[in-house]
């Protein structure tokens, strides 16, 4: 469901450029007449320098985030292990519960996926060696969810919590897709090494009744 995180702001970033102050019109060998800006870009219609929003302004968003003062732990019956490849976080999980996925079926970009056993819930993990704070990676999220669906994200949990002795922030919004509407309960990370999205999701109804088999699961998530 995600892109990836550092290519999403890369290409926001770039289409953010094109709203230089305009310095040449030029004609091309062509005849066609341009646009030139001091940033090295053009276009064939001058663009109004005063109505575009930036497309970055979701990031100046506040968010309301809940301290959670109790500390989580990965569940005694999570046994099974996933590394990151730099070494950055562990995944344990309960191999009853959830099943492996080969990653790229569920998104290009995830280094890990899960699916719980009966049940139509779904997990990835991607991971980047570029850090980027945790409420900017939320803001990133809700943003390429409501750009890829057209829908309003709506906000269910945003959570400031320690899981395995380490700060994380918890984000859980909603959002209609095809006339259903989907529950995204993840968990955000970021150090110095990189920047982890573990990201769950189902319908709001398998959420609401399976929110312990979700949370024990990103519980698992341990920072090396």
């Amino acid at each position: 469901m995600y892109k990836h995180t550092f290519l999403f702001i890369f290409s926001v970033f770039v289409l953010g450029l094109n709203y230089g102050q305009a310095q040449i019109k030029a004609v091309t060998e062509h005849g066609d007449t341009i646009y030139v800006y001091n940033n090295g870009t053009w276009s064939y219609e001058l663009l109004d320098q005063n109505s575009p929003v930036s497309p970055m302004a979701f990031l100046d968003q506040e968010l309301q985030i809940e301290p959670i003062s109790t500390p989580f732990f990965t569940p005694q019956q999570s046994k099974k292990i996933i590394s990151n490849q730099w070494d950055l976080f562990d995944v344990y999980y309960d191999e009853s519960s959830w099943k492996r996925l080969p990653a790229g079926e569920l998104n290009e970009d995830a280094e890990f996926a899960l699916q719980a056993r009966q049940k139509d819930i779904w997990a990835i993990i991607i991971s980047e060696e570029t850090p980027i704070e945790k409420e900017t990676l939320l803001k990133i999220a809700k943003n390429t969810m409501k750009d890829n669906t057209g829908s309003e994200i709506l906000d269910v949990k945003t959570e400031s919590r320690t899981v395995n002795g380490k700060e994380v922030l918890r984000g859980a919004f909603k959002a209609s897709i095809s006339g259903i509407t989907f529950i995204f309960d993840s968990y955000y990370y970021s150090d110095e090494r990189g920047s982890v999205q573990f990201t769950t999701w189902s319908s709001e109804t398998l959420w609401k009744k399976n929110e312990s088999l979700i949370m024990d699961l990103l519980n698992g998530f341990v920072v090396l």
